[in-house]
């Protein structure tokens, strides 16, 4: 019987000097970065989050770790990069542990892949007899002799050929965002030499050439070779023309093309991008100059349709992701059944790199709530004995996510909401454009529900002798959390709307608005707000806005998205003391007591569980759990892992 196979194009074979990729699907080089511990070597959880990428389905499994930046070095605490994996490819009982990496790969049959990218402190490693000598990477451009380069060159194919020797079957050289020394010497905007490494493209050229000509030569051709660079730089940078005459110069080297934007936060798109997948154009480009490297886009594929539309027009000829294996443990898997409706969307916050600046460094994915815990989770996870008949309070993402994992561990599950509608908390998403991978998550979850057999209960307020009466073995409460109403004088004034319901009535706000807290909520708010027409000023206590968001790869780009609306402006270190019929009063930074017009006043002081509420429910079942915002109000990324886990033990 012939197989109909939905993305055929996306799932077709692929062939490099001898190697078959069973699919156009790659996972970039990424790991949630905070698995490893000390060991220079892999560990077994990042070996787990390998084998997991490949046993979804991707064809090329691209690791990290080969950094060579910690040696002898002990990082500030507080740096991401200082709680990087970083392997010791020179000792030979850590290659017994790279040897299982490769391993592992193979046995789902996928290219194993080693990243390239060399951190802060030390450099490049070099055999030098019996011992390693380490040569400085961070020195400017000008200040690298030709004999220095060359030991350079030979230090990447030294590396480069240990790692073929261990099993892998391909290396991912790093050359974008002018981080990496070959692209320092690549730009026109830090290369500033005179001399046969400076000047024009092709001498500017010459020292990454260098490089892959070396790497060639150590690992023969059954080896792949693949250049992750930026397409183009900002003003002044070389261009997209430039990297299609450049390819040309380096195609009898390397075998693949991965391009990247300008630069690294912006490579790691956002719901501040509205374009779902904004550089395939690079690969487009590329793709017709003619080059004979294969070339392959990156940032923000997770559609199948997209990426099947993107293959089968021949824009490129691999698609690479990173937080789609994070978020998707069977993303593969759903693109060969052709089942797009059962893909978690990614929400694009980030979380994956790192929290807010005063967290600790975790790996975590808001919408995966297995990230960090793979390696263990067959442990942590109890089978269920028997089939029980459970109630989950509240319809919020909390609710529905147990719901769901309930249901499919064989329980009969009963979802009782409030409201009219399923969302809870993510229902703001519905009217800010900048949240639509919230709202795809979210209409996502309501969908997960209501294809299982879930008995769903609207418009009904539950009491604890309802759930008493019912007779279930266990009661779940997601009640989710209120807004905290601050002690300032006027706050129960009838111009003042708490943030959850701004989103709903805009239109019946005043022209001048005053948003009260500036954190992530509140500032969220007031662009909204000040994109429907609204002069907005948020007023917040500390001495940045948005202090708690996500740092790494997403706080830039939030706060080039609320600088750019002209309407919203911010006051920061004000302590509002006073609400008033057209005005609120605040203490500024030097004491002095000031007041801003305000027709309208937006209150976004945080949110507090309804705990107290949820504990009502105790003994109306035989057990009883709380979940999410109703046990200590949080993240998504916390409702789903305590949802999760919460059902994973019933």
């Amino acid at each position: 019987m012939q197989m109909n196979i939905k993305y055929k194009n996306l799932l077709s074979p692929l062939e490099i000097r001898g190697y078959v990729l069973k699919n156009r699907l790659g996972a970039a080089n990424s790991l949630p970065h905070f698995l490893q511990g000390p060991e220079p070597y892999p560990a077994n959880p990042v070996i787990t989050h390998y084998a997991n990428k490949a046993k979804s389905g991707a064809a090329i499994v691209t690791c990290m770790g080969i950094n060579n930046f910690s040696r002898g070095s002990k990082l500030p605490m507080d740096l991401d990069i200082a709680h990087f994996p970083d392997f010791d490819l020179y000792d030979p009982t850590c290659q017994n542990y790279l040897m299982q990496l490769a391993d592992v790969i193979h046995y789902y049959d996928s290219i194993a892949c080693m990243g390239f990218f060399v951190g802060p402190q030390t450099g490049y490693p070099l055999k030098d007899g019996d011992a390693i000598k380490i040569i400085d990477a961070h020195k400017n451009v000008e200040d690298y002799d030709e004999e220095t380069l060359e030991l350079i060159a030979d230090s990447y194919a030294e590396q480069c050929g240990i790692l073929k020797f261990l099993g892998f079957d391909m290396v991912s050289i790093h050359c974008a965002y002018r981080g990496q020394l070959p692209a320092k010497f690549l730009s026109p905007l830090l290369n500033n030499r005179n001399d046969k490494f400076g000047g024009s493209l092709e001498n500017r050229a010459r020292f990454p050439l260098m490089i892959f000509e070396r790497v060639r030569e150590k690992v023969g051709s059954n080896f792949i070779i693949e250049l992750i660079m930026s397409a183009e730089e900002p003003k002044g940078g070389y261009t997209l023309e430039d990297t299609a005459s450049f390819l040309k110069m380096a195609e009898k080297y390397i075998d693949i093309v991965q391009l990247r934007a300008p630069d690294v936060d912006m490579a790691h798109p956002t719901g501040f991008n509205l374009e779902e997948t904004p550089f395939i154009h690079y690969a487009e480009y590329i793709k017709k100059s003619g080059t004979n490297v294969i070339v392959a886009t990156i940032g923000g594929y997770q559609d199948f349709d997209i990426c099947e539309e993107v293959i089968a027009t021949g824009k490129a000829d691999i698609i690479y992701m990173a937080r789609s294996w994070i978020s998707n443990p069977n993303y593969g898997q759903l693109a060969y059944e052709g089942n797009k409706e059962d893909v978690v969307p990614c929400i694009r916050c980030n979380k994956c790199h790192g929290r807010g600046k005063n967290d600790p460094f975790v790996s975590v994915c808001s919408v995966n709530p297995i990230i960090g815990l793979e390696h263990l989770i067959d442990k942590l996870v109890v089978m269920p004995t028997e089939s029980k008949n459970i109630a989950v309070i509240g319809g919020g993402p909390a609710g529905m996510k147990a719901a769901i994992e309930l249901h499919d561990r064989g329980h009969k599950v009963t979802l009782y909401e409030a409201t009219d509608s399923l969302g809870g908390m993510l229902k703001h998403s519905d009217y800010v454009d900048f949240k639509w991978p919230v709202r795809r998550f979210k209409n996502y979850l309501i969908d997960q529900v209501k294809k299982r057999n879930i008995t769903i209960y609207l418009n009904t307020k539950v009491i604890p002798d309802m759930i008493k009466d019912k007779g279930y073995d266990v009661v779940i409460t997601a009640l989710g959390a209120q807004p905290i109403k601050p002690k300032i004088p006027g706050i129960d004034n009838e111009n003042v709307v708490f943030a959850p319901d701004a989103f709903i009535n805009p239109d019946k706000l005043g022209k001048k608005v005053v948003v009260i807290g500036g954190g992530e909520v509140g500032v969220e708010t007031g662009m909204y707000l000040a994109k429907k027409g609204h002069n907005v000023t948020v007023l917040e206590m500390r001495d940045i806005l948005a202090a708690d968001t996500t740092l790494i790869h997403y706080r830039s780009m939030f706060e080039e998205a609320w600088k750019s609306i002209p309407t919203f402006s911010y006051i920061l270190n004000a302590r509002c003391t006073s609400i008033e019929a057209n005005k609120v009063r605040y203490i500024d930074k030097n004491g002095d007591e000031k007041y801003i017009e305000a027709d309208s006043v937006i209150v976004a002081a945080g949110m507090r569980s309804k705990k107290e509420e949820a504990l009502n429910f105790y003994g109306s079942a035989g057990r009883f759990y709380m979940i999410g915002d109703c046990k200590k109000a949080a993240t998504i990324q916390q409702a789903m892992r305590s949802a999760y886990s919460t059902a994973s033990t019933i």
